[in-house]
């Protein structure tokens, strides 16, 4: 997502607006659990869930106030990583070049390709997977990495 915890520096893609739908692994293990529990609902079948919607701007905004810091922001078109996945491509640098290609996937201004499912259109209903609240994600991220809010 373009955040490193431990220096409290974010990368902000474009304007870091772009939706993109998430789900904790809470909610995957959530999910897995009820589609054990529910065969014949879930068999054969493409499931789509999602716990969150969210920006780069809505995590930065969530990890200032957890933190009570202002994180330090670098700025970055996609165009420019798109440039920069291109020539990797061209030189072999396979790993570099799909990581550039994925964050333009995910964050490119108005390009609409990270939201998967809205909530009404999922599966989270039948899943029991509910919404989860950003803040408490990001605090339970905090403590995985060490890192003091």
């Amino acid at each position: 997502m373009g955040f490193v915890v431990p220096t409290r520096v974010a990368t902000i893609y474009d304007a870091g607006t772009e939706p993109v739908s998430v789900t904790s692994i809470a909610k995957v293990g959530q999910a897995v659990t009820n589609i054990l529990l529910h065969p014949s609902e879930t068999a054969n079948r493409f499931l789509k869930i999602r716990s969150l919607l969210i920006t780069q701007r809505d995590v930065l905004a969530a990890f200032e106030e957890i933190t009570g810091q202002a994180w330090e922001i670098k700025n970055v078109e996609t165009k420019d990583l798109l440039a920069q996945a291109k020539e990797k491509l061209a030189k072999g640098d396979f790993i570099e070049a799909f990581l550039r290609f994925l964050t333009v996937q995910l964050f490119e201004d108005g390009a609409g390709r990270s939201v998967v499912t809205t909530v009404e259109e999922s599966d989270n209903e039948l899943l029991g997977v509910t919404k989860d609240d950003l803040r408490e994600v990001l605090r339970g991220a905090l403590s995985t990495v060490g890192a003091k809010a």
